[in-house]
């Protein structure tokens, strides 16, 4: 059976094409990545295979708090886990973002996630390169890597329930698709200290912030990063915050990772760094 997916905001369109009296409605049943024709009535609207949405589902999405949710056969249900943290799929004016209990993992104040993280990769992913993405995430960052022309990516991430809510993303289908991306569910500093020297190319890191995963911004680490690529190897290194009152921190990562080997570069505008051995 298809999805479609809803946010409130299009659950309030179609609820004033309903109220309007307009037969049909063209818009994006996935997020944004390709529009349809939404045949509507006064009591529902018809979202292709995904099957009908009542008018009282629109209204209780509508009246929902920036979330996402999936219709299927009829029956809608929100992106979201509830666990020891609370995840949930996120929409933006692009491609949606995950939020762990109020947090965004991505950029969405005049960035688009997925174009941010094509950005990202484009400042060290060449083609026929071995490329390892530390915190996986959505998928964005190896999605825009073997599309950059990546040999292979070995995409890491941390958290099954990250996964899951990438599996519920349409933006997210490659991810799993592509033979090209290895999923790998490990710790990152874990993993890449188990790897042999010189394992990867080119290294996208794009860790979660400071209190959540310090280990990830420390010497130690770093110097494992540099073990681990080849000879010539670059790394991007979001750091977040970019150059305002957190200069000292990001001036602390550029230390540590000189001190690991690295010439370093600031790029102010993707609020991040590219390393080079």
């Amino acid at each position: 059976m298809a999805k479609a997916w809803l946010t409130p905001e299009l659950a309030g369109r179609l609820l004033e094409a309903m109220d309007r009296d307009r037969p049909e409605l063209s818009v994006s049943l996935d997020l944004g990545l390709t529009r349809a024709v939404v045949r509507v009535s006064s009591e529902s609207a018809t979202l292709g295979d995904a099957g009908c949405a009542t008018k009282g589902t629109l209204e209780e999405i509508a009246g929902s708090k920036r979330g996402v949710f999936i219709v299927e056969d009829g029956l809608a249900g929100p992106v979201q886990i509830a666990d020891h943290l609370f995840y949930k799929l996120v929409p933006t004016a692009g491609s949606p973002t995950i939020e762990i209990s109020g947090i965004q993992m991505h950029r969405t104040t005049g960035a688009d996630p997925f174009e941010n993280a094509m950005a990202s990769a484009k400042t060290v992913v060449r083609p026929g390169t071995r490329v390892l993405d530390t915190c996986g995430g959505l998928g964005y960052t190896a999605i825009a890597a073997v599309r950059l022309g990546a040999e292979s990516v070995t995409s890491l991430e941390v958290d099954p329930l990250v996964r899951e809510i990438a599996r519920q993303n349409p933006w997210s289908a490659e991810y799993f698709s592509n033979p090209k991306i290895e999923r790998v569910l490990a710790d990152a500093a874990e993993f890449v200290g188990e790897q042999r020297d010189g394992s990867y190319d080119r290294i996208i890191h794009d860790p979660p912030r400071f209190s959540r995963a310090g280990e990830l911004y420390g010497g130690s680490f770093y110097a494992e990063l540099a073990r681990v690529l080849t000879g010539g190897g670059r790394v991007f290194h979001y750091t977040g915050e970019p150059y305002g009152q957190h200069r000292s921190f990001v001036d602390g990562v550029v230390r540590r990772l000189r001190e690991a080997g690295f010439h370093v570069r600031r790029m102010p505008r993707l609020q991040g760094l590219v390393a080079r051995q």
